[in-house]
């Protein structure tokens, strides 16, 4: 008599990552999202990593729990790195599908320093802002505080912070620039405060 067997197969998923590849600032946070097109059942996900050796933060994970990749990501340098994510879909039946590459790029973050400065009232300011850590950056800046009401303290942008500023009253005041740093990444750097501090000018009386 004949004898029938059956071979089940099963299908094995595929794997979807959005987006294929992102760029992020130091210390900025991945948002890569995994999904199923081919709808397997009880399809998991696990990657693996391999990054630049600059790169802090990336990590692989083979618990198979995680439809996101959301790793906050920094540098131990001031020099751009990369992660690339290998992420493999798993169905419920143990199935394996085939892998896809995303890759990170990590840009970093440029910084900003100047030297407070004295002047007095209806002086011009002459405050030159430097990038110590040469990631390269342009710089702006807001008037963080005014006390005494300096006139002719404003926003602005640029390498060298020239206003002329007076001083209404008959003690020194300080004018706060807070200046932020951006690279051509778009990365922001960490603020820095600089001081203009307007010492008053005398006036005379003759009787």
């Amino acid at each position: 008599p004949v004898f029938d067997v059956d071979a089940v197969v099963d299908p094995s998923p595929t794997v979807q990552a959005v987006p294929t590849a992102q760029t992020i600032c130091q210390d900025g946070t991945t948002n890569i999202v995994l999904s199923n097109p081919n709808a397997v059942a009880g399809t998991t996900y696990t990657w693996t990593v391999s990054a630049s050796a600059n790169v802090t933060g990336a990590s692989a994970d083979a618990t198979g729990t995680l439809s996101v990749i959301a790793q906050s990501l920094g540098l131990s340098d001031d020099n751009a790195g990369t992660v690339t994510y290998t992420i493999t879909p798993e169905s419920g039946a143990g199935c394996v599908g085939s892998s896809v590459e995303v890759i990170v790029t990590v840009n970093p973050q440029p910084d900003a320093t100047a030297t407070d400065e004295t002047i007095c009232s209806g002086s011009t300011t002459n405050i030159a802002i430097t990038n110590p850590n040469g990631v390269g950056a342009t710089y702006t800046w807001t008037v963080f505080s005014n006390t005494g009401g300096v006139i002719g303290a404003v926003p602005g942008n640029g390498t060298v912070i020239a206003q002329t500023l007076t001083n209404p009253t008959n003690v020194p005041q300080t004018v706060t620039y807070r200046i932020t740093p951006r690279s051509a990444a778009g990365c922001d750097g960490p603020v820095f405060d600089v001081d203009a501090v307007v010492d008053p000018s005398p006036t005379v009386q003759a009787v």
